[in-house]
């Protein structure tokens, strides 16, 4: 139990009176407006550091997108989806409640955050440590406008249009994660994004791509700003990525790898990547193994992974599992170690 508190505080409420904190409609002016020194150490500042932004302790562990196509009631609702997953050796359970959207004809449709609002929660949080950020009544945020939000996921290899970019930010705010331990009490409910400046589809018209708009982020975000438990990561690459587990495994090394070294490989079951990356699992393991290799191959490409190995698990001549050892390739290693170098100067700055 304390290794678990560690990870994420546990609510007061049971999960039967828990209530999600609603989206209060506030202009910016009407918050409190902080930069923390907290803030301050989130931010990149060094020229060498202008390619690298942040993983977030938990939060970003948490298997809260869902990949591909989903099947609809009536082709508008959507089941609440249910997730075990392991965060520093402990286990949790996530329920992640869609977004109810009004539609541009006036109808409802449920929508859950996918490829799409992982990469413009990643890129508004690089904002974020590029002097865009602040906190408000005491929650990190960041202030944006959707022109900028644009042009930084074009950058970086993703072109979408202002009414993408505008929906998956309503997703974002629209979608609940509720979290419980292994003994089923409630440790976190929330939305992704804690409030948006601009809350409906009918608030985003008339207004143009040059408004600045603002969020703020989950508090699970806030807390690991406020407590140093972030930690650096090559935020160019893991934008780069074609693959989601690419993508996915990036971060997770870049977070928990802080050993990385060509002489230590960092060892993961194909079925721990299925499971915490909130992946379909096929009826044949080997096609899940077959997608995950596609994705090593990329991170060797861009340089990530030297190599990897496969020991696959068998039974009765089936492929059932697979260890995947994967050798980090130097310039990893060397990012990982000025990580913890930046890490290691927080823990010493007084509080």
């Amino acid at each position: 139990m304390r290794k678990k508190k560690s990870v994420v505080n546990k609510a007061t409420q049971s999960e039967e009176t828990i209530e999600i904190k609603s989206a209060v409609i506030k202009k910016i002016d009407q918050y409190e407006k902080t930069a923390p020194v907290q803030l301050e150490l989130f931010q990149v500042s060094l020229p060498s550091e202008k390619n690298r932004s942040n993983t977030v302790e938990f939060y970003d562990f948490v298997p809260k997108y869902v990949w591909g196509k989903v099947k609809r009631i009536d082709d508008m609702f959507l089941k609440t989806v249910k997730r075990d997953f392991d965060c520093r050796g402990a286990s949790f359970t996530v329920r992640i409640a869609p977004a109810r959207i009004q539609e541009s004809d006036g109808s409802e449709r449920d929508h859950f955050p996918g490829k799409l609002e992982e990469l413009v929660e990643d890129a508004l949080r690089k904002l974020a440590t590029e002097g865009h950020g602040l906190f408000l009544d005491n929650e990190a945020a960041v202030t944006f406008t959707l022109y900028e939000l644009q042009q930084e996921l074009k950058r970086t290899g993703h072109s979408y249009s202002i009414e993408q970019i505008k929906n998956a930010i309503i997703v974002c705010v629209g979608t609940t994660i509720h979290i419980t331990d292994e003994s089923g009490s409630t440790l976190f409910s929330d939305h992704l994004f804690e409030t948006v400046g601009l809350q409906t589809r009918e608030d985003w018209k008339g207004q143009g791509e040059k408004t600045k708009a603002f969020v703020r982020f989950n508090s699970l975000v806030t807390r690991s700003i406020k407590e140093g438990t972030y930690r650096q990561f090559n935020y160019e690459i893991a934008m780069s990525y074609r693959t989601v587990v690419a993508r996915q495994l990036h971060k997770r090394m870049s977070h928990h790898f802080t050993q990385a070294s060509v002489h230590i490989p960092y060892t993961i079951l194909l079925s721990t990547v299925i499971r915490d990356f909130g992946l379909t699992q096929y009826a044949q393991a080997r096609d899940n193994l077959r997608d995950v290799c596609v994705s090593l191959d990329e991170m060797v490409e861009k340089g990530v992974l030297l190599k990897y190995d496969v020991e696959r698990i068998n039974q009765k001549r089936k492929i059932v599992d697979a260890k995947l050892v994967l050798v980090p390739h130097p310039n990893f290693a060397s990012e990982v170690m000025h990580a913890n170098r930046k890490q290691k100067d927080r823990k010493l700055l007084p509080r």
